[in-house]
């Protein structure tokens, strides 16, 4: 499939090894406006509050990694609505980054707390940000992983993928120009199945040992397409069209005051580094941390560095 796409389904992959999540499935829900919105939680502490990928991903690829890592916090994973176990919008028009941030402003209320801590990765730090902007007064702290900050952002990672499909795989490239001409998008079968194995290599540091991920085999947790092109649009490799097109936050990160942890691995190619150093000279007192060995998921590839520096962050040795 395409990039994101098929990269995101990978997730639902039969693993490599087993990890275990005892308490994946056995949430609870929030009522909230658009409908049910799923949560589960792990640990004691401060609130942190977990946002996926995507956009069309729910919060299961985080199981075993950050329930397991994050030390001395209640560690909240939830499915933004449309997403996972939570309920579906009747319009898809109305999946939408601004509207995903009201999903954790709904949390947090339910939660009873005050102030939160935010982690989005990849496209979870397009909503994470769209929080931090609208309500910071509920926000402790931020941490932005391998993510994009605005439309320019995500187009940045579509443009990003494409180069290497062109570079690498230039007698595919040819043949996905020749689909384009006969007016096939990308959101096409015809051409995601040529497309998607041009991009293998573009999420890892290190090809020989692919990620691992929790996989519930639950046919609720896949991946929703229907998230995902609504908010790209209908050739969602090609060009950011859909309802995400309107996001740009970057004139108002100048007056975020949240502490901001930014971390990226040097190797990533999907939201590359170019624009984590864009969010870094725009948020004010931010760091950056490049993972030298780690691509999309440094998580994964550097894991015991990565939760070193988000611990710290978070005030944890």
């Amino acid at each position: 499939m395409t990039s994101l796409f098929c990269a995101l389904l990978a997730l639902g992959a039969p693993a490599q090894e087993a990890i275990s999540s005892p308490g994946h499935g056995h949430g609870a829900y929030v009522e909230t406006a658009d409908g049910r919105l799923y949560y589960e939680k792990s640990g004691e502490g401060p609130v942190v509050v977990l946002v996926a990928g995507g956009p069309g991903s729910g919060h299961s690829s985080f199981h075993g990694y950050f329930d397991r890592e994050l030390k001395g916090r209640t560690v909240v994973f939830f499915d933004n609505i449309g997403r996972g176990r939570s309920d579906r919008l009747k319009d898809a028009s109305g999946y939408t980054v601004e509207r995903d941030a009201e999903d954790i402003e709904a949390l947090r209320r339910h939660l009873g707390v005050e102030r939160i801590t935010v982690i989005g990765h990849s496209y979870g730090g397009m909503p994470a940000i769209a929080y931090a902007v609208k309500y910071p007064q509920h926000l402790d702290r931020l941490v932005l992983s391998d993510t994009l900050h605005s439309a320019n952002g995500f187009q940045q990672n579509i443009d990003s993928c494409n180069a290497v499909a062109q570079r690498q795989s230039p007698e595919k490239w040819a043949k996905l120009m020749e689909m384009r001409k006969r007016g096939v998008k990308s959101s096409a079968d015809e051409y995601t199945d040529l497309y998607g194995p041009c991009l293998e290599g573009v999420y890892t540091y290190d090809d020989t040992r692919p990620p691992v991920f929790f996989d519930s085999g639950d046919p609720q947790d896949r991946f929703n397409p229907e998230v995902y092109l609504a908010m790209l649009g209908d050739d969602p490799e090609w060009k950011v069209a859909g309802t995400m097109k309107r996001f740009d936050p970057r004139g108002r990160l100048k007056d975020l005051r949240v502490p901001t942890l930014i971390c990226v691995g040097r190797h990533d190619q999907v939201a590359i580094p170019r624009v984590a150093y864009e969010m870094h000279k725009l948020i004010p007192g931010s760091r950056l941390h490049v993972f030298e060995k780690s691509g999309h998921w440094p998580w994964l590839e550097e894991k015991q560095i990565y939760f070193e520096v988000v611990n710290g962050f978070l005030g944890q040795s």
